[in-house]
């Protein structure tokens, strides 16, 4: 395998944007194709079950990512970059517990849907979910110590062998006729294995025998990562509500319609996973020392590119039209019109404060951001009762509430991180900037 020549500390931030999309590309075509089976090829109802599995997935991978992963990544930003990928000597080990704990949130979802969920279907979802949701914070803390240690086209092969070795299950399970319950979740569990094993070979190349500079901590990292995990369990306990909510109050094929939209509006998501994991280094950087022209270059980069990505994309899948190049592929999310396009929108306001979410981590400011979704996701609950009127729209419509609120606090907290707007704050800016400090 011959490397792409690696940039220098300090490059510019351009220069990283390809590897880092091809990255994030490639670790959610494995996740959008796993998806995609169980989309096409499960009934209304299971689908819809289907779905309350894949959040359940997103909330258990976030106990070890928040609570051990992140506070690690910021120590390896701390560090010389020859030393950032030693960090995995010690979040590994302390993460293993985590990971495993986080996992057990899959039961939850196992009793939320057991009354409308037969055995075929919830047995095999668990079982493949708890281990894929064991192992996904892992591999995402693999690759994205890969960015922070300017080696990001390490972390994109780790994503390409993960999309290949996803297309490779996925063929063979398909082959032997395994069941489709045992697909998404296996697959992803599968790859995620092989993929891992493959990042720690490249880390451990890419140190060249490089030693930590000093031993890091179960407590020292949770002192910080519970305000973290706090601040990302709170809207994936909302996501997870907010799915049983519309599948009850609404129904099961509701959620499912919301689902398949929710497929197909995931480029967007890529786009600004891609980005983050390209830019995050930098603001992270610009957080630490407070460099703002830096922030505020790269931010303005990163919500542009975001924007610029959906106004390509609605017209492409938007529409049920003949030139959609998914509705043969996906054509439960073109049931209800417009759902597509309400599901984007909902992408870009959330996908807008992926990158300044993280520059608040890294000025360890989680304690606020906890804050933060603790006073957004109400009315994200409340949003998502309206399903009762709106049906599926409901799942979009409480995101997008909850993403406009939660980006009115961003706001004022990057103002008083930088300290912009002192001279003549408003009473009410003022109140919330202390209480957000």
């Amino acid at each position: 395998m011959v490397d792409p020549p690696q940039q220098p500390r300090g490059a510019g931030v351009r220069s990283k944007l390809p590897a880092g999309i091809v990255d994030a590309g490639f670790a959610s075509l494995a996740t959008f194709l796993a998806g995609l089976i169980a989309v096409t090829l499960l009934n209304d109802v299971d689908r819809g079950i289907y779905a309350v599995f894949f959040v359940a997935f997103n909330l258990g991978a976030i106990l070890a990512y928040q609570l051990v992963y992140v506070p690690a990544e910021i120590v390896a930003v701390g560090r010389p970059e020859e030393q950032r990928l030693t960090i995995v000597d010690d979040s590994l080990r302390i993460g293993r517990l985590p990971a495993l704990g986080g996992s057990m949130v899959i039961l939850a979802a196992t009793a939320s849907t057991a009354p409308i969920a037969d055995a075929a279907l919830s047995i095999p979802l668990t079982i493949s979910a708890l281990i894929a949701t064991y192992l996904s914070p892992t591999q995402d803390h693999l690759r994205r110590t890969l960015h922070i240690a300017n080696r990001p086209w390490h972390a994109a092969y780790m994503s390409i062998a993960q999309f290949a070795i996803t297309t490779a299950s996925i063929g063979v399970m398909w082959a032997t006729d395994t069941p489709v319950a045992w697909i998404p979740f296996g697959s992803l569990a599968i790859a995620n294995t092989l993929s891992m094993a493959f990042g720690r070979f490249l880390i451990y190349r890419d140190r060249h025998g490089a030693e930590a500079p000093s031993r890091v901590a179960f407590r020292e990292l949770s002192l910080q990562g519970r305000w973290l995990l706090f601040q990302a369990i709170i809207p994936a306990l909302a996501a997870f509500a907010t799915a049983n909510i519309i599948t009850y109050l609404a129904s099961p094929e509701a959620m499912g319609y919301a689902e398949a939209a929710r497929i197909v509006a995931q480029p967007i998501m890529v786009a600004a996973s891609g980005l983050t994991s390209a830019l995050r280094p930098r603001v992270m950087e610009a957080a630490i020392s407070r460099d703002l022209p830096i922030s505020l270059r790269v931010q303005k980069l990163y919500v542009g590119l975001i924007v610029l990505a959906s106004l390509i994309y609605i017209p492409i899948v938007g529409f049920n039209v003949g030139w959609n190049p998914i509705l043969r592929i996906v054509p439960a999310a073109y049931e209800i019109e417009y759902l597509v396009i309400a599901a984007v929108a909902s992408n870009v306001v959330m996908g807008t404060q992926f990158l300044v979410v993280n520059e608040m981590m890294a000025a360890h400011r989680a304690r606020a951001l906890t804050i933060v979704e603790a006073l957004a996701t109400p009315l994200r609950l409340l949003a998502a009762v309206s399903a009762m009127a709106i049906g599926a729209f409901a799942l979009p419509f409480s995101q997008i509430v909850n993403g406009f609120n939660v980006l009115v606090f961003l706001l004022i907290m990057y103002r008083d991180l930088y300290g912009l707007g002192r001279k003549h704050p408003a009473s009410v800016g003022r109140e919330l900037s202390r209480l957000l400090r």
